[in-house]
């Protein structure tokens, strides 16, 4: 009987060594792949980071892994300029790059474009008008050469009964109402 016992508390604690080791090839394998994916990320980050310094482009550039499959999704962040227009052709030649480079794929790429900000006490109305705000980009100025001369909107409120009126005023013309091209109403 004791033999028994001693067989049965070495079959248990060989069981117990034996999930301890699987949980510990489990545990090393995750970290394994965790430093493989970080290492990727890198990579192609400064695949990106580099095919763009030879264009002369300073840009700075994030990496994740899409879940559940093994292409990457890039984030880039520029400076608005003229040769990002057709960022969609950049990213085809950005996903070849990837691939020659690293052998890894790249799935999506996020572009910003952030518009630096100046301050306003820096900046007069006169300088504005000559040649954009100071340290502002042309491209920037190019786009919004049309937003500052629009009026600015005034919001405000008005009680219901005057908006019922101003519906029941307006009126609504039907199809069959519109007049000919000699000036007269068709029925």
């Amino acid at each position: 009987m004791p033999l028994q016992n001693v067989s049965t508390e070495l079959m248990m604690f060989g069981a117990a060594v034996g999930a301890f080791l699987i949980v510990l090839v489990y545990v090393f394998r995750l970290k394994a792949k965790d430093k493989r994916e970080h290492r990727n990320t890198k990579a192609i980050s400064a695949a990106l980071i580099d095919y763009f310094r030879r264009t002369g482009v300073e840009v700075s550039v994030g990496c994740v892994r899409t879940p559940g499959s093994k292409r990457y999704t890039a984030f880039i962040e520029s400076e608005p300029m003229k040769r990002f227009r057709l960022s969609h052709i950049i990213e085809m030649t950005l996903r070849e790059q990837v691939a020659k480079n690293c052998g890894l794929e790249l799935d999506k790429v996020y572009w910003r474009f952030p518009i630096k900000q100046v301050p306003q006490n820096t900046v007069t109305a006169k300088d504005k008008d000559a040649k954009g705000a100071e340290g502002a980009d042309d491209y920037i100025n190019e786009g919004l050469v049309n937003y500052r001369d629009l009026p600015k909107v005034e919001v405000t409120e008005i009680p219901w009964e005057k908006f019922e009126e101003a519906a029941a005023e307006d009126t609504v013309i039907k199809t069959d109402d519109k007049p000919s091209a000699a000036g007269t109403q068709s029925k």
